[in-house]
């Protein structure tokens, strides 16, 4: 009995957090089975586990769902990422991606999962078939999640996660992962120059033609939407994502950078202007390569690097300096993309995509992992506050309830077992009656239910 009340006190006093966050890893390879491994070979238990769906793989979503609630259980949080790739925003708006929708939406509800729902992410892109068109995007955003709601998913299923990139990239022609792609940045170097030749008195004949040219520029450039122009409506989100990586040696635009210069790089200002939509933050996805050197991008030296001490030093000093940045900005919490495309380095893809941290294929392990890990192993409450949860401890098994079923659960308890004090018995069947009649919705009805649904299934006694 004295759990329950504790664990209430703490959870409703101190729902959020102001330095720490909860740490999730995306799986390997989509596997349920490789998160069972990863937490079995480390001893770990992970709060938040990602998980993303592509349709093009022809994988059969409801099944991977069910394997999660049986392997893995009801009493975490799901990333989950579920998007209609191969469809524009147009046509998800008129119900193309439908079907899936409502399959992935009807199966969670079923088995009661908890999950951060991030759907058509990086629309500020020009890579995926939905991007670069925010009037649709905003359209078709509003219809998924009307169709959640629809299908009886509120805030305590399902959180929906408007999910960026780090940089506005759209194209004007038709999105594809060839497209050609803009850089919208914050800060318009184009209009800094033209302000400047329109101060001068005089013009030369080639400033003059200078001038014509950069408006024209201009003018193309304002065409280029940003991620607030994507966005829908404060009504239809409930967490504002980011992805960001650091490719390292062969991508120079991220090129040695650390989380705080990606995100506040002055050009792009992405941090300020995540934080001024009012939403709590959330990293979608993450990860670093363990390689640099100078010079030209060379496999063989970008090999080297990778099983180098030098490079394992670098890649943990990264994600140290992950840690502090998500604990210095109040991130709610972040998915690490714990892949490696590239099977250490041995594979010839373009880069350095050694992202992962614990590669269970190779061996490979960064003890950078326990600076992310200690720092927001306990804080879980925060992230359950936005569902509207807390965590309760109810005759040894913990449950995620809504807060307002909580907090009605001791105050019935204690009612029952003063009224059964010398007759167990009479409980027992008390609570056997309670179990078989309808339950209502109001949450003193919803917490009889819990109760009386932990007292059946672990044998009489009370709650501790």
């Amino acid at each position: 009995m004295k759990k329950v009340w504790i664990l209430m006190l703490f959870f409703l006093a101190f729902p959020f957090s102001t330095s720490a966050f909860v740490l999730g890893l995306k799986s390997t390879d989509n596997t349920v089975e490789n998160v069972v491994k990863i937490e079995k070979d480390y001893s770990l238990y992970l709060p938040l586990i990602g998980f993303i769906y592509d349709p093009r793989d022809k994988q059969d979503v409801v099944a991977e769902l069910e394997k999660i609630a049986k392997e893995l259980g009801n009493q975490r949080i799901y990333h989950i990422s579920l998007s209609p790739n191969q469809f524009s925003a147009e046509e998800v708006a008129k119900g193309a991606f439908d079907e899936q929708y409502t399959l992935f939406f009807k199966t969670i509800k079923r088995l009661n999962l908890k999950v951060i729902f991030r759907t058509m992410h990086e629309m500020n892109g020009g890579w995926y078939p939905r991007g670069s068109n925010p009037t649709k995007f905003k359209e078709a955003w509003i219809h998924v999640w009307n169709l959640a709601r629809s299908l009886g998913l509120n805030q305590q299923d399902i959180l929906f996660d408007f999910s960026v990139n780090h940089r506005d990239m759209p194209t004007l022609g038709t999105p594809s992962q060839q497209a050609k792609l803009l850089q919208c940045k914050d800060k318009n170097p184009v209009l800094e120059e033209i302000n400047k030749l329109k101060k001068k008195k005089k013009l030369t004949p080639e400033e003059q033609n200078s001038l014509k040219t950069k408006e024209k520029l201009l003018q193309t450039l304002n065409t280029c939407p940003h991620f607030e122009d994507y966005y829908p409506g404060e009504a239809y989100v409930d967490i504002v994502g980011v992805t960001f990586y650091n490719w390292g040696k062969a991508t120079s635009n991220r090129l040695r950078k650390t989380p705080t210069q990606i995100l506040n790089d002055p050009e792009w200002n992405t941090l300020t202007r995540l934080k001024a939509l009012g939403k709590p933050l959330f990293i979608d996805e993450v990860g670093t390569t363990a390689v640099w050197y100078g010079g030209k991008y060379q496999a063989d030296t970008s090999r080297a690097e990778f099983l180098s001490e030098t490079g394992t030093a670098r890649k943990n000093q990264r994600l140290k300096n992950l840690s502090v940045f998500l604990k210095e900005n109040q991130f709610m919490g972040a998915v690490y993309f714990n892949v490696d495309y590239t099977n250490g380095l041995t594979l010839p893809l373009v880069g350095e995509a050694d992202r992962a941290i614990i590669n269970t294929t190779i061996g490979k392990f960064y003890d950078g992992f326990w600076d992310l890990y200690s720092s927001s192993k306990s804080d879980f409450s925060s992230l359950l506050a936005l569902f509207g949860l807390v965590k309760v401890e109810i005759k040894g098994k913990e449950t995620l309830l809504p807060r307002m079923v909580a907090k009605q659960i001791p105050i019935i308890e204690k009612i029952i077992n003063d009224k059964f004090s010398d007759d167990p018995q009479g409980k027992s069947d008390l609570y056997s009656q309670l179990l078989k009649a309808p339950s209502g919705e109001d949450s003193f009805d919803q917490a009889i239910q819990v109760l009386s649904e932990h007292y059946m299934l672990q044998g009489s006694g009370t709650a501790e």
